[in-house]
């Protein structure tokens, strides 16, 4: 028998506007309905933790526990949560929880575009505390050879990032760039090279490029963007095609996961003519030229994170071909340097909350 504390501690944003997390104690919840009780093993910091601090998201849900990229174990199941996991599982959650079932997005889409859907982390309480409850119907197991911290980041950059590829539709041989490589483009270059694309990474930032560099799974083309000119950037490109190639000059497509409207301008500059941009930064803002669109022709697509196959398909890929998260890690007690490591420009890779190691139902 699995025996639960009635407390636990918990990182939380206690009011909109504040600067980092409190750390303190609330009862531990109990599932209901779908849900599955996880117990946490590391849960990833996003940059959307931090707009939940600064009130982006609206409402008045606080305090609120912070994350919404949780790994752990299954301690506990609601009624109507057996058969789609079991206790002891190890799982990776998806931050939506309680999708209506009635809506379009549900019934005709993806439920993950549910608009009655509430997101764990942001409005309600996410994985920033040593239990969560996550929907049951949207846990993935995941595979022993792969460590809680490093399925964590997988949950939303890593799940948002594979997706993003998925929708440029490319075939193996053409070219992707991922502009910004941060916590989802270091991840993006390695998945899109495992998928046999011909990848270009960019940044402005001399720490992320070495980093990548260095990878197993490196990108074909680095790109300085403050040290080489969009234009000099796409006879750079154009070298990867294939001998005799007749076509456009540029990407073929370009995923934008940086903010500055630089490294947009950037983007758009470089992918060629009819090629497709997609979307997944959260900037205050997003400029696009008509001519971008009425002389160039580009299609422009926002892409939103990921639904349960694209994550058992992202874990999936990650573990066969080796691909990680550079990983800085932080305890709960670390929380305020955590959230602090996010405005360093000499930041690499992801910031991954861990908790104490933990072997198995029989350890609870």
């Amino acid at each position: 028998m699995v025996q639960i504390p009635k407390e636990m501690r918990a990182l939380r944003v206690e009011h909109k506007g504040d600067k980092h997390y409190k750390l303190t104690t609330v009862p531990v919840p109990q599932p209901k309905g779908h849900e599955a009780l996880v117990k946490i093993g590391a849960a990833g910091l996003c940059h959307t933790d931090l707009l939940v601090m600064s009130g982006e998201f609206g409402g008045d849900n606080y305090p609120i526990t912070g994350s919404h990229e949780p790994a752990g174990t299954v301690v506990a199941l609601g009624p109507d949560a057996r058969g789609y996991v079991e206790v002891g599982q190890r799982v990776a959650g998806l931050l939506p929880l309680d999708p209506c079932g009635k809506c379009a997005d549900c019934r005709l889409g993806d439920w993950k575009y549910c608009g009655n859907s509430k997101y764990t982390g942001i409005h309600v309480d996410g994985a920033f505390a040593e239990y969560e409850i996550l929907d049951a119907r949207h846990l993935v197991p995941i595979p022993d050879t792969i460590s809680f911290e490093q399925v964590a980041p997988l949950t939303c950059a890593g799940v948002t990032i594979y997706t993003a590829i998925k929708k440029t539709n490319l075939k193996p041989g053409q070219i992707l760039a991922i502009s910004g490589l941060g916590a989802l483009g270091h991840l993006g270059v390695q998945m899109a090279k495992a998928m046999g694309l011909k990848v270009v990474g960019i940044d402005a930032r001399p720490e992320p490029i070495e980093m990548t560099r260095g990878f197993k799974l490196a990108p074909d083309l680095l790109l300085d963007a403050s040290k080489t000119p969009a234009e000099d950037a796409v006879k750079e490109i154009v070298k990867l095609r294939e001998e005799g190639y007749d076509g456009w000059d540029g990407a073929d497509a370009v995923i934008l996961t940086a903010d500055p409207l630089s490294s947009q301008r950037y983007g758009l500059d470089i992918v060629r003519r009819h090629g497709l941009v997609v979307v997944v930064a959260q900037p205050p803002e997003i400029k696009f030229q008509f001519k971008d669109f009425i002389f160039r022709d580009l299609t422009i697509v926002g892409s939103l994170h990921g639904n349960t196959r694209d994550l058992k398909e992202t874990i999936e890929l990650c573990a066969k071909h080796g691909i990680q998260s550079e990983l800085s890690t932080f305890t709960m007690e670390q929380s305020r340097e955590m959230v602090d490591s996010v405005h360093d420009e000499k930041r690499k890779g992801k910031s991954v909350l861990v908790f104490e190691p933990w072997g198995g139902v029989d350890g609870v």
